[in-house]
């Protein structure tokens, strides 16, 4: 296995345990920042060590087991639907600051402001078509009792998740998701 770091402070995860998990969240209806597919893959190499040293080579595991995506899905947890009653309203709100300064900073460049209890931001010109006429903005969300979320701002509308850590580095990575939905990069990820 090749190991990878991103500082001193992480621990190693393989190349193949990110391409394992980045493939794995391809086929979920999520989306995920970057930092937690390689807590997944943190996680995942060390599942695969495990294995190693009970002579379980890492190819053997995928016929019996999707290891990736269990090691995804169980990270995801920590992020995504553990309710934490440490975050207050007043923590939410700071987090939507930390989203808008991020989402109109200058390397995303975005229109976004405060709307009730989500972040709104603009629609581009290649953002897919989302609400009753397709021209609906983005809501962007995150919850006190789960995650971050996005959807069109329009009664009705999907909603997505974005795995990501509820901190100012959270909220940075999920503008980048953002960015990236609104300038079509994505594509309609409502239709996965």
């Amino acid at each position: 296995m090749t190991d990878t770091t991103a500082s001193t402070d992480v621990p190693a995860y393989s190349t193949e345990a990110y391409a394992a998990v980045e493939k794995a969240a391809a086929s979920r209806h999520s989306l995920y920042v970057p930092s937690v597919l390689e807590h997944a893959a943190q996680l995942l190499t060390d599942l695969w060590a495990t294995g190693e040293r009970h002579g379980v080579a890492t190819s053997e595991w995928g016929w019996a087991i999707d290891l990736a995506g269990g090691a995804l899905d169980v990270v995801a947890r920590f992020y995504d639907s553990t309710p934490n009653p440490e975050r207050t309203p007043a923590k939410i709100v700071a987090l939507q600051g930390h989203l808008i300064k991020a989402l109109t900073s200058e390397e995303i460049g975005l229109t976004a402001r405060l709307s009730g209890p989500g972040v709104i931001v603009e629609r581009g010109p290649a953002t897919p078509r989302g609400g009753f006429h397709g021209d609906a903005d983005v809501e962007v969300r995150i919850y006190s009792d789960g995650g971050w979320a996005f959807s069109f701002a329009a009664d009705g509308a999907s909603v997505m998740s974005i795995v990501a850590p509820a901190s100012e580095a959270g909220a940075s990575q999920v503008a980048e998701v953002v960015r990236a939905f609104v300038r079509g990069e994505l594509g309609n990820v409502f239709r996965r």
